[in-house]
């Protein structure tokens, strides 16, 4: 069974997070291996934040720890996302650097990727701490393969105003040579008259888009769900385009599906989910 570890938040209550990728995961037939960077009751849509960051040293624990009682090598992909704080990036950087050291030289090595979701903020605002902010560019950006910001990230990231498609590839196409990214799927891009879509743009020039469902709607953790989809596929061997298809129609169907936007109906879908792993 191949293995992907998932480094980012975790609730208990909904799904957001480290929540949203080990149930994905399995149900694809990984192995997750879940490193929580913050522990809440729920997501703050939910009316108040309890809880709190990892403290960055036992974070840097658990990862040297993975590094020391476990097989590098049998990780095939890595997922990094929301963070709790500045501090917790050089446990992050240092572990993908040895993991990438680890690798050999088969075809299954050079495949192995680091997704980098670089949860800054949303709707015209950054809410995480500038100083997270900027050290996630610095520091795990340049180490990422494949990024997946949303618009107002992509936005951030690049330097570029993303209001539609056209706006959108030119940002992503300024990242890729920038940080030698092999692509990057940019999620609630604009698209006039067609809707909101997600967007895929490789590193070969490759642009593909995937248009909303009509019933399309906002719900936490809805990035969450097509970036653990699609790492689980991409783990499992499917190409890039595909996989980005696929996560991205199985997570707008579980979005048009959820009661409102506080939090996906991802139990009632995990059918449909294990299903992509026999497609």
């Amino acid at each position: 069974m191949k293995q992907l570890l998932s480094i980012q938040s975790a609730v208990a209550a909904g799904f957001v997070g480290n929540s949203v990728a080990g149930p994905v995961l399995t149900a694809l037939g990984q192995h997750p291996l879940l490193v929580d960077t913050i522990l809440l009751a729920a997501h703050p849509g939910y009316g108040r934040r309890a809880g709190g960051a990892v403290p960055a040293a036992i974070l840097g624990d658990v990862l040297d720890g993975l590094a020391t009682l476990t097989e590098l090598s049998a990780i095939g992909t890595v997922i990094s996302g929301y963070l709790g704080n500045a501090d917790q990036i050089d446990a992050i950087a240092g572990f993908i650097d040895g993991w990438k050291q680890s690798s050999g030289q088969s075809a299954a090595d050079a495949a192995r990727r680091y997704i980098l979701d670089p949860v800054l903020g949303d709707g015209g605002r950054l809410y995480v701490a500038p100083d997270l902010a900027e050290a996630m560019i610095t520091e795990l950006l340049p180490r990422a393969d494949i990024i997946t910001p949303n618009r107002y990230e992509l936005s951030f990231l690049s330097g570029h105003q993303v209001e539609d498609v056209t706006a959108a590839t030119l940002a992503a196409q300024s990242l890729i040579p920038r940080f030698q990214l092999e692509g990057v799927i940019a999620t609630g891009i604009v698209d006039g008259a067609n809707g909101t879509g997600d967007l895929l743009v490789e590193a070969s020039g490759t642009v593909v888009r995937q248009p909303a469902r009509q019933d399309a709607q906002n719900v936490a953790g809805g990035g969450d769900l097509l970036t653990a989809t699609f790492a689980g596929l991409l783990n499992a061997g499917s190409d890039p385009q595909a996989a980005f298809t696929r996560a991205s129609t199985l997570a707008q169907a579980v979005i048009a599906a959820s009661p409102d936007g506080r939090d996906l109906a991802l139990l009632d879908h995990l059918q449909d989910v294990a299903a992509l792993a026999s497609g």
